[in-house]
């Protein structure tokens, strides 16, 4: 599956282009990247090449032709750029039919053969109709449909049109509370990174609420006792067995017995790993539900390289001196293009990281040392009470993404589920000269810092 995930910027500039110049019709190029995954593609738009004032040959309603010296231009910037390049042209009368033409298929396939090799990165086309986007990608030979596109901001936007579902009495009341957010929902193909405390009760609601498809990954077992009383899926008898489980497996299982029809893809690995991490890029929103430093540093770059959002929730229950409860606090960060990642928010360390993929040997010589910021430190307390509170911020943030609310909430804040408080973070804007800002859209061009394999 093909997926194009333009930035909301680039997204809106060309609407305003294109609503401008009609009824004719009208369009740009722009440079367009790659993230592959284990199965499909993730295509990348982040920056539009506006067109010159003699940028057309013919130009009028049903009839738009790119003349020869805007085309040489346009690929002489993705050459500079090493990426690729999307056309994106409009059909802005609505008695066309949503998609190419046959005459806008012929021109692709004549320009494909010729201008894709000569620039390292994929080429496309898009249309933009008023009843949707859609778009084809050049794959070597022929041509393949892309079957999402996505404007990603503050909210996640599908801009292809989504397929009406069957009404059903499972989904009555879930459809009656979401309105059109059900229907953007059960569209997704939605990734969970960490599959303990938090991750499990995360995927149970997922499933619940009838997403398309659910990618678990999570390189450890059900080998601690104390997990089952809190991972969602686990029962004793998991811990008699002769080989623990692994919670990828406990999830896999438990989401079948429910028999609600939602594919779950388990990935037992780390993704820290370039072979584990690129089964997200066939997603089209993480939740990352992992305490591990550097697994966290590594999907937080999927929000801005490859303009995949991220929601990242951690917990914590403090205690005051002779083991007395005073806080059950729950944190989110939705991270997305044009939100603090986690560098910026200072919520990962690159000290702990490091700490973190040292041997064994040497991190225990840090700790006796007095040199460790807490790598190896003994699994943090918790409570079902908690981790369901952290699950449940987790998949309303979710649904807040596919809104337009997202728009006016913040996207970092904290819950107090024992005392009843809630904070927003801060910052609230990404940090100008962090990682996030320098490697925006740029997708396999700069990817994370993977482990070897």
């Amino acid at each position: 599956m093909t997926r194009l995930a333009l930035l909301e910027q680039t997204a809106n500039e060309l609407q305003w282009l294109l609503e401008e110049s009609a009824p004719d019709e009208s369009g740009a190029f722009c440079l367009l990247r790659e993230g592959k995954g284990r199965e499909g593609s993730r295509l990348i738009a982040a920056e539009v090449l506006l067109p010159p004032q003699d940028a057309w040959e013919r130009q009028g309603r049903g009839i738009l032709r790119p003349n020869a010296k805007w085309i040489s231009a346009a690929i002489s910037c993705a050459v500079r750029a090493n990426a690729g390049l999307l056309f994106v042209h409009s059909h802005p009368d609505p008695r066309f039919p949503l998609g190419l033409s046959l005459t806008d298929i012929d021109a692709f396939n004549s320009l494909a053969r010729h201008l894709a090799p000569t620039f390292d990165g994929p080429f496309g086309a898009a249309v933009v109709h008023p009843a949707g986007w859609a778009g084809v990608v050049w794959s070597g030979s022929s041509i393949t449909p892309i079957a999402a596109i996505y404007k990603v901001g503050r909210t996640l936007q599908t801009l292809s049109p989504i397929e009406p579902l069957e009404n059903t009495p499972i989904d009555d009341r879930q459809r009656d509370a979401l309105g059109m957010i059900h229907d953007r929902l059960r569209g997704m193909d939605v990734g969970i990174v960490g599959c303990g405390g938090i991750g499990s009760p995360i995927a149970e609601q997922l499933v619940r609420m009838g997403v398309r498809s659910l990618t678990v990954v999570d390189f450890d077992h059900l080998d601690t006792p104390s997990n089952v009383r809190r991972n969602f899926g686990s029962t004793l008898s998991d811990l008699n067995a002769a080989i623990p489980p692994r919670k990828v497996d406990v999830i896999f299982r438990h989401a079948a017995n429910l028999g609600l029809g939602v594919p779950v893809l388990p990935i037992h690995g780390d993704v820290r790993h370039e072979d584990v991490f690129r089964n997200l890029l066939d997603t089209d929103v993480v939740l990352c539900a992992t305490d591990n430093h550097g697994s966290r540093a590594v999907v937080n770059d999927l929000a801005s390289a490859y303009l995949l959002p991220v929601i990242d929730i951690g917990v914590r229950a403090g205690s005051k001196a002779r083991n007395v409860l005073s806080a059950l606090v729950a944190e989110v960060r939705v991270l997305t293009p044009t939100t603090p990642c986690l560098w910026c928010r200072k919520a990962i360390n690159a000290q702990i990281i490091r700490e973190e993929n040292l041997p064994d040997a040497e991190r225990e010589i840090l700790m006796r040392e007095g040199y460790s910021l807490g790598a190896a430190s003994d699994p943090e307390p918790s409570v079902i009470a908690l981790t369901v509170l952290g699950a449940g911020l987790a998949t309303c943030a979710l649904l807040a993404l596919l809104s337009q609310e997202a728009d006016v909430s913040p996207s970092g804040y904290w819950v107090d589920g024992f005392l009843g408080d809630s904070h927003e973070t801060n910052p609230k804007e990404p940090i100008e000269g962090c990682r996030c800002r320098e490697q925006l859209g740029l997708g396999d061009n700069s990817p994370p810092p993977f482990l070897g394999n």
